[in-house]
C-alpha cells in the first residue's frame, strides 16, 4: 500500500504471476529465483482480484489472459502478457483491455528478469563507444573510462570488436583466468551473478573475445551479458570497435553491436581532426539512426579542425577532448594499462568525460512490447 510519509510505494508483493499452467509457472519462478525475487503464482478468480492492485507487478499467463480481461479489473501499471514460443498471436488481443506489454519467451526474458527484479532495482551506467575511424583509439578510451569509473563502483568492461586483439590485452589480462565469450555466448535472459568468473585487472572485471573463437557473441547473450553487470548500478563500458568496416555500427550489420546500442544509456564516438576522420564519423553516426552520441575529438599533430568544428560539422555535441600521447601504444602492447606512467595526462581527460557521462546518467526506461 501507499506510504505517503516515505513517498514510496510498498507492494504486498514484488511481482504477482497469473497462470495455471505449470510449465509457464516453473519458467517463471525460475526466473525470479535467479533474481533473489519470488514470485507468488496464482490462478483462482478471488485471489487474483486480491492481488491485482498491491502488487508491484503483474505477469498474466497466456493460459489466463481472457479470464483476467472478464474480470473487469481496474487498470494499473506494470501488467505484462507472456507465453510459450508462438503464443504472441494469441495474446495481443488482450494487450489492450489490460494496458499490457506482451513479453513473448523466450524473446522476452531479459525484459521478465528486469520486472522480476522490481523497479527498485539499482542499474547502472552503460557506455558504448565506436570509433568514428580505424585506429583512432576506441578500444583504449573504452578501457581508460572503464578505469575512471572504477573510483565511483564496479566498473566492466565489454569487447565486442572482433577485429581487435582482445581488450584484455590492453589491461595486462590476457593470462588470467577467467570466462570470456566463448563461454558466455550461451548467455540469455537473466544471468547471475558474473564478478567471480571473470577476469579483472585492475579494479576493472573484463569481458573479453576468446583467442580461439573471433565470432560476435549472439545479441541476445550480449544483452543479457551487460544488464547482468550493469545491475550491481556501477558502470559497464562496451568497445564497439572502430570506423567504417566494423561491423554493426559503421560497417554493416551485426546484431551483437546493435543491441550493445540499444541497450546504451550513453554512446560515445571516438574522431580526429582530418577531413578524412570527419567523413568516416558521419559514416558511423549514420549507422546509429535514432541514438543520441556524444562526441570526443583526439587531438592530432597538424589537425586541420579544430574540435568544435568538427562537432559543428557532424551535428553532435562535443563531450570533451583527447590529448594526444604516443607512448599510449607502446604501453598497451607491454600491458601497461592506460592512464599508466607517461598517459597521466591522458588518464586525467579520461576521467573528466567519465566524469560527465554519470552526471548526466538518463534515468534507464523498461522495456517491453506492446
Amino acid at each position: 500500500m501507499p506510504n505517503a510519509l516515505l513517498g514510496v510505494t510498498q507492494f504486498r508483493d514484488p511481482a504477482v504471476l497469473i497462470s495455471g499452467d505449470p510449465d509457464l509457472v516453473q519458467v517463471v519462478q525460475a526466473a525470479a529465483a535467479a533474481r533473489g525475487s519470488p514470485v507468488r503464482a496464482v490462478a483462482d478468480p478471488a485471489a487474483i482480484r486480491a492481488r491485482w492492485r498491491d502488487a508491484g507487478a503483474v505477469i498474466v499467463g497466456a493460459d489466463l489472459a481472457e479470464t483476467v480481461a472478464n474480470l473487469n479489473v481496474p487498470p494499473r501499471g506494470e501488467v505484462y502478457l507472456i507465453g510459450p514460443p508462438g503464443a504472441e498471436a494469441g495474446l495481443v488481443p488482450w494487450s489492450m483491455p489490460l494496458h499490457a506489454a506482451v513479453l513473448p519467451l523466450p524473446a522476452g526474458a531479459r525484459w521478465l528478469a528486469q520486472i522480476l527484479s522490481g523497479p527498485s532495482a539499482a542499474h547502472g551506467l552503460v557506455v558504448a563507444v565506436a570509433g568514428g575511424t580505424g585506429g583512432i583509439g576506441a578500444t583504449t578510451l573504452a578501457a581508460g573510462l572503464a578505469l575512471a569509473a572504477r573510483r565511483r563502483g564496479p566498473a566492466a568492461l565489454v569487447d565486442l570488436d572482433a577485429r581487435g586483439g582482445g581488450i584484455d590485452l590492453v589491461l595486462g589480462a590476457e593470462s588470467t583466468p577467467g570466462w570470456r565469450w566463448d563461454t558466455l555466448r550461451s548467455a540469455s535472459g537473466h544471468v547471475a551473478d558474473l564478478a567471480g568468473q571473470l577476469p579483472a585487472a585492475d579494479g576493472v572485471t573484463i569481458v573479453a573475445a576468446s583467442r580461439s573463437d573471433r565470432r560476435d557473441p549472439p545479441a541476445e547473450a550480449v544483452g543479457a551479458v551487460v544488464d547482468g553487470l550493469a545491475r550491481d548500478g556501477g558502470t559497464v563500458v562496451v568497445d564497439l570497435g572502430g570506423g567504417p568496416g566494423a561491423g554493426g555500427v559503421g560497417g554493416g550489420p551485426s546484431a551483437a553491436r546493435d543491441e550493445a546500442v540499444r541497450a546504451a544509456s550513453r554512446v560515445v564516438v571516438l574522431t580526429g581532426q582530418s577531413v578524412r576522420a570527419v567523413a568516416a564519423t558521419a559514416a558511423v553516426l549514420g549507422d546509429l539512426a535514432d541514438r543520441r552520441a556524444d562526441l570526443v575529438v583526439r587531438r592530432e599533430r597538424g589537425g586541420a579542425i579544430a574540435p568544435a568544428a568538427v562537432a559543428e560539422a557532424l551535428g553532435v555535441p562535443l563531450l570533451g577532448v583527447l590529448p594526444s600521447v604516443g607512448s599510449l601504444p607502446v604501453l598497451a602492447d607491454r600491458g601497461v594499462p592506460p592512464g599508466r606512467s607517461a598517459g597521466w595526462r591522458w588518464a586525467r581527460a579520461c576521467r573528466r568525460l567519465a566524469d560527465d557521462l554519470a552526471a548526466t546518467q538518463p534515468t534507464p526506461r523498461r522495456q517491453g512490447r506492446s
